[in-house]
């Protein structure tokens, strides 16, 4: 008697949610055209005609070809591998085909590489097979198609409206444009009438020139972090790389910009919150992470290293089979060569904010100097070297600095760019009065041999008595809880006063976070608990520069639901009212607190599945309230994912309902909006779908902590949508 091993069609939909956002799954079908050696590839989406087609002029796929598309997981590609066409090879499990039934059911093959053949696959008539290596796929001989591979994609209703949104974005089709790290493979992308080019990507360099404070560059051959100002190279410090599991290069632009200065940088380098930050490839593709190498590393350690104004490109090539992804591609698997990598990630990281924060007040502004003005006595003096003493003595490079005097004006130049300071014009000291500047020879000189006018000005003004510039602020701490308000930041100066004992307008007070100006003294709402070094300075003509800092810190103040044992709860409930309730359903709150009382450490699969259950929890009580009975009629709308995002959606359509959540919890109107991020979801329901099945296998810390982030916004949503009457 035997047994025959089926299976199902309904892996296809399992295997197709491991795909969780449209920029993974248009990278899917990009890494194949890179790896069928095309040089070439172009998406064109055409809403009209419902349609998204992939065409590249790769080698094409022969009937054997086809064959392997077919038979899943069982690629021959080695990931990082050099292939025949001298690429990394970026497939290799034997999955990349079902990333077109992200975007629609129906999906046609035209190919040629000895032979023109076309097949079409209808996704409904897959899935409900009983047993998927038995549905017949018919080929058909077609020699009128061209060399290499197009891919024809009918999209449903929904995916023309997502990717339409997706794409008008420049952030998003920017990084479709910027997929790979290879100029010999080009991307076209056609959004109806508009058509971009990843020809016209800028050069790094060339974004923002103005604003540039340093390029920052490190390999693993020198493994010396070196610094360049003004394309002059001015540090560079010893850095070991010791790993033989991968290869690192690090090329970056830090800025210090002016107000709304990052508007010049190109939209590629924004991240989801719209933060600059650099851009990490992994084999020559773009990896869809944020935190290897965040920017904002140094805020909670020490404000005064901040230089989180960066962009740039983190480029990481290995053929170790121990780099692995998890299901959205936004982090790596967890093992010993992956945690290798981020640990020197962020102590490089770490090290060129430090390094680089030395001087940037000095450099950025070129304000090495002690006086903004030379006394009159600096006529008499006539070697250069002596005005060196008016550079600040912690200024690192005080030494390389050239100084020169033309007439009544000397110039300090440091690294090409170059400050001039005149000389206050009165009568000189008398060389019998004791005061004046003498060389060994007690005979008076003035300066680099260059005649200097002496004006006599006006010897009988007496002048003001000089007092040091101060700014008091009313308390130099404060705490207060996310999402805030936004600061007036003004209201925390006390008194202000200049050289003269003048009041000093509070408005020609600097007021900056960190590196960052604060635009009319106004700090924006602050979502996410940090601690804000707020730096108040003037420049005060005759004394300088006066600094005095106010620290914030910004807390986490959860409600309604009970954290627990754990100072850290996986699902928090945003707002900040005591009193708020989780009242749609009795399991809810007993669920979120035992998932809290869990242990991240050792029970992420027992977690994820908890986690997708308060999502399914969640939906159900929609479907069968007595308020929205038919919310979910839609027949697309069976699966979890598409549940979960048609509520955000509901909420989002329309402002009053955000502000009505935003009032009964408590949060910030712009807090609820940011936070109802499709994309977020997208993933975090992938990654929920994981944990019902597969999650120690795929799933890490990480992933787990982002969705329970958003099993706590999505709580806070359908208990408002539940239970508030303005929201219909």
């Amino acid at each position: 008697m035997n047994s025959k091993i089926t299976v199902s069609g309904k892996i296809i939909s399992e295997l197709s949610e491991k795909i969780p956002t449209n920029i993974i799954a248009l990278n899917e079908l990009l890494k194949n055209a890179y790896d069928a050696g095309a040089s070439s590839v172009r998406v064109i989406l055409n809403t009209n005609k419902k349609k998204l087609t992939v065409i590249d002029d790769g080698s094409g796929m022969s009937k054997n070809d086809i064959d392997t598309l077919f038979h899943i997981s069982n690629s021959t590609k080695k990931y990082g591998k050099i292939n025949e066409y001298g690429r990394r090879t970026q497939g290799s499990k034997g999955l990349g085909f079902l990333s077109v039934f992200k975007f629609g059911r129906i999906v046609e093959w035209k190919t040629k590489k000895d032979d023109g053949l076309s097949f079409k696959v209808n996704y409904e008539e897959l899935i409900a097979s009983d047993d998927i290596s038995q549905f017949d796929i018919d080929i058909i001989s077609d020699n009128s198609i061209a060399k290499g591979t197009s891919i024809i994609i009918t999209l449903d209703d929904y995916n023309i409206t997502s990717l339409k949104q997706y794409l008008s974005v420049p952030k998003n089709y920017k990084k479709i444009l910027a997929m790979f790290d290879d100029k010999n493979f080009r991307i076209d992308l056609k959004i109806d009438d508009l058509k971009y080019s990843s020809d016209d990507n800028i050069p790094l360099k060339d974004n923002a020139p103005e604003a540039q404070l340093y390029s920052v560059k490190y390999d693993d051959v020198e493994q010396k972090i070196k610094f360049k100002y003004n394309n002059v190279e001015i540090l560079d410090e010893d850095y070991k790389f010791s790993s033989k599991a991968y290869k690192l290069e690090i090329d970056l632009i830090i800025y210090q910009f002016k107000a709304y200065g990052k508007k010049n940088v190109d939209e590629l380098f924004l991240n989801q919150q719209n933060d600059l930050c650099p851009l990490i490839y992994v084999n020559s593709n773009l990896f869809n992470n944020y935190d290897l190498f965040n920017p904002n590393i140094m805020k909670n350690i020490k404000t005064s290293y901040v230089l989180n104004q960066m962009v740039g490109f983190i480029k990481i090539t290995s053929t170790n089979p121990m780099i692995n992804f998890n299901s959205d591609r936004s982090q790596f698997l967890q093992n010993e060569i992956t945690d290798e990598i981020r640990e020197f990630l962020t102590n490089i990281n770490k090290q060129i904010q430090i390094l680089g924060s030395n001087n940037k007040k000095y450099l950025a502004n070129r304000d090495f100097l002690t006086v903004q003005e030379l006394p009159a006595e600096c006529i008499s003096i006539r070697e250069c070297e002596k005005f060196r003493k008016y550079i600040k003595e912690d200024f690192s490079f005080k030494k390389d600095v050239k100084i020169s005097r033309e007439k009544n004006v000397v110039k300090y130049a440091i690294f090409g760019k170059e400050v001039v300071l005149p000389i206050k014009q009165g009568i000189p000291p008398s060389k019998h009065s004791g005061n004046g500047i003498k060389d060994d020879d007690n005979e008076e000189k003035r300066e680099c041999d260059d005649p200097v006018n002496v004006s006599d000005g006006n010897s009988g003004a007496s002048s003001s008595t000089i007092v040091p510039a101060r700014i008091s602020l009313i308390r130099g701490y404060e705490e207060l809880y996310v999402p805030s308000s936004q600061l007036d930041l003004r209201t925390y100066i006390d008194c202000a006063t200049d050289s003269a004992g003048e009041k000093i307008e509070h408005q020609n007070i600097c007021i900056k976070d960190g590196n960052n100006l604060v635009a009319n003294g106004i700090l924006e709402s602050i979502t996410d608990k940090c601690i804000k070094k707020i730096e108040y300075s003037y420049k005060d003509p005759c004394t300088g520069i006066v600094i005095t800092t106010l620290d914030i810190k910004f807390s986490e103040h959860a409600s309604g639901v009970k954290c627990g044992k754990s100072e850290t709860p996986i699902v928090c409930i945003p707002g900040t009212k005591e009193n708020y309730n989780i009242n749609y359903n009795i399991y809810i709150n007993s669920l979120i607190e035992q998932i809290n009382d869990s242990d991240k450490d050792n029970f992420l699969a027992l977690i994820s599945c908890g986690l997708r259950a308060g999502f399914e929890l969640s939906v159900d009580s929609i479907k069968n309230s007595v308020k929205f009975p038919d919310f979910f009629k839609s027949p697309t709308q069976t699966k979890l994912d598409d549940r979960v995002i048609h509520v955000i959606n509901f909420i989002k359509s329309d402002k009053k309902f955000l502000s009505a959540i935003a009032l009964s919890a408590g949060v910030e109107y712009k807090t609820i909006s940011n936070l109802l991020d499709e994309i977020r979801f997208k993933s975090a329901i992938s990654s929920a779908n994981l944990g019902a099945h597969k999650a120690g296998e795929y799933l890490g810390k990480a992933d787990v902590e982002a969705m329970g982030r958003c099993l706590g916004v999505f709580v806070l949503v359908v208990n408002e949508m539940l239970s508030n009457g303005e929201i219909k």
